[in-house]
């Protein structure tokens, strides 16, 4: 249960958001929104302003917007009523209709900004301090005479306060004898050890961990962390399927069934846990939808860039049967995942 609940947690977070982008473009665009639904099937609640029904559906996975002139989006009452031109999606320019397009992705990105942020400015952030937490048994560290609670104030008579340039020292001085001052409780203590060369780490050692505070910050730095956040989960992103694409590592991909298993997982570890894998999907999402794939987000945008470079919009027949392809692609990606989900849930 704890399962399904989290898992429409989350996916509705993702969908709201990213159709919420289309939504908000559209609308600042001046095209007619026929329809913003959150969910599919039988509308359990909604109501109509300004030329656009709002609804939520029994099925909260997923949801749409509903265009004027948007391929494939106008049939019964909405097609025999006529719009004027300039509420039109296929009638605005290449630019205007990439952005609608791109918006929705853009959201989930930037949602996953936003839900970093938050967690950053409600919990702080962890801040290494140069106060000793743990001594490995025998090591170096403990040989030396150095204790737990043991505050480091200098390295070979130079005073220290950052635990980085603390670690860099000691990791670059494998083999040589350090002289390490230590802040005992207010009492001034010297002593000397020599770090260990560590064959797995490829980096000198005395056997020490630090300790790690919660600081507050602010909202405009909790904002600063949640993009350099976000930033730094794309570029990790990018880096692992370069190494797929090369084959240094093995293809993992995942469908709803190996996310909902992973969601699940997640939401054991407790609220903010779930929110933070939420902001890590929310970027895939993202990134996903803007892959060159007909159907996709991305895949639209290539459409209006083919039109660009033609002079002219495609033929229907044309773009149907690209879609075609790319429901195809979506069917081979979502069997591949489905297939690699059940042997990682019932077989590992």
């Amino acid at each position: 249960m704890l399962t399904i609940i989290a898992f429409i947690f989350v996916f509705s977070i993702l969908i709201f958001f990213h159709e919420f982008g289309h939504f908000i473009a559209a609308k600042a665009s001046g095209v007619r929104v026929y329809k913003f639904a959150f969910g599919f099937g039988p509308r359990i609640v909604g109501f109509t302003k300004n030329q656009t029904e709002y609804a939520i559906c029994l099925i909260p996975l997923g949801g749409y917007v509903k265009m004027a002139g948007e391929m494939g989006q106008e049939k019964g009452k909405e097609k025999s009523e006529e719009v004027p031109e300039e509420q039109r999606f296929d009638k605005k320019s290449l630019g205007i209709r990439a952005l609608i397009v791109a918006l929705g992705p853009f959201m989930n990105i930037a949602t996953a900004v936003v839900i970093f942020s938050l967690i950053f400015f409600t919990n702080g952030i962890p801040v290494v301090t140069n106060y000793v937490s743990t001594v490995v048994e025998n090591g170096p560290a403990e040989q030396a005479g150095i204790f737990s609670g043991d505050k480091i104030i200098a390295i070979n008579s130079t005073k220290m306060n950052d635990p980085n340039r603390i670690a860099d020292i000691i990791n670059k001085s494998s083999g040589e004898k350090l002289q390490i001052t230590l802040d005992r409780v207010g009492e001034i203590i010297e002593v000397f050890v020599i770090p260990e060369y560590d064959d797995t780490y490829k980096k000198g050692l005395i056997g020490i961990t630090f300790e790690i505070s919660i600081e507050k910050i602010n909202i405009f730095s909790a904002f600063s962390r949640g993009l350099i956040t976000t930033g730094n989960i794309i570029k990790l992103i990018f880096t692992n399927i370069m190494e797929m694409i090369t084959g240094k590592v093995p293809l993992e991909i995942a469908g709803p069934l190996g996310i909902a298993q992973m969601t699940g997982e997640v939401a054991k570890l407790g609220f903010v846990n779930l929110l933070y894998f939420t902001a890590i999907l929310s970027i895939f999402i993202g990134l996903f939808n803007l892959l060159p794939i007909p159907i996709l987000d991305g895949g639209h945008i290539i459409i209006l860039a083919i039109e660009k470079l033609r002079g002219k919009p495609l033929e229907a027949e044309k773009i149907s049967f690209m879609y075609f392809i790319g429901i195809s692609l979506m069917i081979i990606i979502f069997i591949i995942a489905t297939y690699k989900d059940i042997l990682r849930v019932f077989f590992e």
